[in-house]
């Protein structure tokens, strides 16, 4: 598990406007990618952290550019990240991650509720 700032989001979100490319930019570094077909069960950008960065909090972009229909959506937010061990407590590795979901009308949002899984 790396260190790293994500957002997730449901490629079918984005059927609407034909897709659409998802920019995300954590302290001056950005990474994109297209939203993907709408059958994908989800979609994800991440960019990724020094390993050691511990608990911070780091300014996030989001722009979300349809390709078809819909002037591009940009939203901004502080990421504040938390300690996941992916091994259990007490054992390495250490990484630090924050992660939101990417709303196609309002931009960052909490990822809470949103199943990762195929149905």
């Amino acid at each position: 598990m790396d260190s790293a700032v994500s957002v997730v989001w449901r490629p079918a979100d984005f059927e609407g406007s034909g897709g659409a490319t998802i920019r995300l930019c954590v302290d001056g570094a950005c990474e994109e990618r297209a939203s993907g077909d709408p059958g994908d069960p989800f979609g994800r950008v991440s960019v990724g952290l020094p390993q050691d960065i511990g608990p911070e909090h780091l300014p996030v972009e989001l722009t979300v550019t349809p390709v078809e229909k819909g002037r591009p959506v940009k939203d901004s937010a502080q990421a504040e990240l938390t300690e996941e061990r992916p091994n259990g407590p007490g054992c390495g590795p250490v990484a630090w991650t924050a992660t939101f979901r990417a709303d196609p009308v309002k931009g960052l949002v909490s990822p809470k509720g949103l199943v990762l899984q195929e149905k």
